[in-house]
């Protein structure tokens, strides 16, 4: 028996968690904003009131840090310290970043709430369709970004780039693929492994969300921090790159740190997409008495599944990192979406739960 009522009120925390999610990805961008003309008036500072003289003698000063990372990158984690300490706030004031954090939180903490009231609503699992699917995946990505930025402050940097997404997915299942709440298909029923495979898929998208999140300003960083080294190397005094957009990578960790966290992050999503796989087949030969009959959902998921082997295969043994690497994981991220997406919603198969 559906609880109707029940199930609007998850619609409008639903509603409520992506105004707060807007307001936050303003506060992350705002913050981003206010550290990239700060950096900027500080360099053009820099800049007029150094005497020519010194402008002379200052490239053979710059690029005392180690390991082939001259001046400018020596100079931005500098930059970085200071904005570290700049984002702590004055005492009793709250920045633009902790004010963001705080609506992040906020908006996941009911946005946990909209899934489980829309579950408690069907008195069932709250993924049975792409409209539950995308809500419960997103609120995953979202606990998984708080619980990365308690232990590590720094990657607070990368708020608007992880509740930008969020925030695009939600919007599209708000208003694209949102479904009234009903009971599971007579395929679905019965079955335990409803529980198990679709929640181990849950887990794996949204983590090849968040990676491909890191690994996408990896790839920039990486360019960003190249740009810098060969801008110095030239002898420019105060190297800049991208404009205020340079200013902002600044802000964020290096390239070596977001691959590292990348690898790690894509790490356990391909375990989750080999479980993802193996209980997959399980419960095809259960429901249709085989392991593996080529279906599309079933196609792309191996598909999904060897570029990710792939990527750290590669990484882990031949040396295959950088760029590289997170070109590889973006391509794993693609055909998540393509599964997602088209296939749900344009190829038709046994697993065209979709809903819509």
């Amino acid at each position: 028996m559906i609880d109707q009522q029940l199930a609007e009120i998850s619609n409008l925390v639903i509603v409520v968690t992506i105004v707060l999610y807007v307001l936050a990805l303003i506060g992350f961008a705002a913050d981003l904003a206010s550290t990239s003309q700060r950096r900027s008036d500080e360099r053009l500072a820099a800049r007029e009131a150094q005497p020519d003289t010194a402008r002379v003698a200052q490239p053979a000063a710059v690029g005392a840090g180690g390991s082939g990372a001259s001046g400018p990158l020596t100079t931005t984690a500098d930059d970085a310290a200071r904005t570290e300490g700049e984002s702590a706030g004055t005492a009793g004031t709250m920045t633009a970043q902790t004010f963001a954090f705080v609506l992040a939180s906020a908006a996941t903490v009911l946005h946990i709430t909209g899934v489980a009231t829309r579950a408690i609503a069907t008195q069932r699992v709250p993924w049975a369709n792409m409209y539950e699917f995308a809500t419960t995946s997103t609120a995953v990505v979202m606990a998984a970004f708080l619980i990365f930025c308690i232990k590590r402050a720094e990657l607070r940097a990368l708020g608007t780039f992880v509740v930008g997404p969020v925030l695009l997915v939600m919007l599209l299942a708000q208003t694209l693929w949102i479904v009234p709440a009903a009971e599971l298909t007579p395929s679905l029923q019965n079955s335990h492994w409803i529980y198990i495979h679709i929640a181990v898929a849950i887990v794996a998208t949204a983590l090849s969300i968040l990676g491909a999140v890191v690994a996408a300003m990896q790839l920039l960083q990486s360019r960003h921090e190249r740009a810098l080294v060969e801008k110095a190397e030239a002898g420019e005094e105060f190297p800049e790159h991208w404009g205020r957009f340079g200013h902002v990578l600044d802000r964020l960790p290096s390239s070596a740190v977001l691959e590292g966290l990348s690898f790690r992050i894509h790490s356990v999503a391909f375990v989750c997409w080999t479980f993802t796989l193996i209980f997959g087949a399980i419960w095809a030969r259960e429901a249709w008495g085989r392991y593996w009959g080529w279906d599309p959902k079933e196609v792309w998921t191996f598909i999904i599944w060897v570029i990710y082997a792939a990527y750290l295969h590669a990484r882990a043994t031949g040396g295959f990192r950088g760029s590289r690497a997170a070109g590889l994981a973006l391509a794993g991220f693609v055909a998540v979406v393509f599964n997602y997406t088209i296939v749900n919603t344009v190829i038709n198969g046994l697993h065209s739960y979709s809903g819509l």
